[in-house]
């Protein structure tokens, strides 16, 4: 039985207006709960977790999300006991600087409003601020209109489409192509923290002043 989530107004990530929400570490003990969701018609059908496929057995799956790559949290919200979904960065050992974000929600029906558009916000700060990222970058099957809207609510761009890319319900899709570069990240949210509480704003008041010699 989860613990009620408390009614006052919660705490907002700072410089924005979303909710903070607490991402955890996924531990083995989550790796049947996780499964599950993923095993989820709601969820399967927009999900390709590696090479097309849509299903991967418990094991596999825990063994991915929690290897060198990937970069897994599980989203809470506050005053809850139980997590409600998953974030994930992908390709995160990339020598390029890139990762891909991905989510799935783990149950549906009342929750916190926009929760799901504050924990991609947060993994998005720790790709750029605690991984290193230079670009993270995402896809959305199109007709995924809620998708769509919290991408460009974040500030990701739409730089393409790979068309007839994702089979769903027996039809082919094209895949929306979105991305947002760690210079766009850091002027449009300088407060927003890692999880180890680092900021763009931070790191830019440590940076040392330009000496005279340098300004000359």
């Amino acid at each position: 039985m989860n613990t009620p989530i408390a009614t006052c107004a919660p705490a907002l990530i700072p410089g924005t207006d979303l909710p903070m929400i607490e991402l955890l570490p996924l531990q083995a003990t989550h790796a049947r709960m996780v499964s599950g969701w993923l095993a989820d018609p709601r969820a399967r059908c927009w999900l390709d977790l590696d090479s097309g496929r849509q299903e991967m057995d418990e094991r596999s799956l825990f063994l991915m999300l929690t290897g060198r790559r990937c970069h897994a949290r599980l989203t809470r919200v506050p005053g809850s006991d139980a997590p409600y979904g998953l974030v994930c960065l992908n390709d995160c050992a990339n020598e390029m600087g890139s990762a891909g974000i991905w989510g799935v929600r783990g149950h549906y029906g009342a929750s916190l409003p926009n929760a799901a558009v504050a924990a991609f916000l947060l993994q998005l700060a720790n790709g750029f601020l605690e991984l290193g990222r230079e670009v993270i970058g995402s896809w959305v099957v199109e007709g995924n209109q809620f998708s769509v809207a919290m991408h460009e609510r974040l500030g990701l761009r739409l730089t393409g489409r790979q068309r007839a890319r994702h089979r769903m319900n027996g039809r082919l899709h094209d895949r929306l192509l979105f991305d947002i570069t760690r210079a766009e990240f850091a002027q449009r949210y300088p407060r927003v923290p890692s999880e180890t509480g680092r900021t763009f704003a931070a790191l830019a008041a440590a940076e040392p002043a330009p000496s005279a010699g340098a300004r000359a």
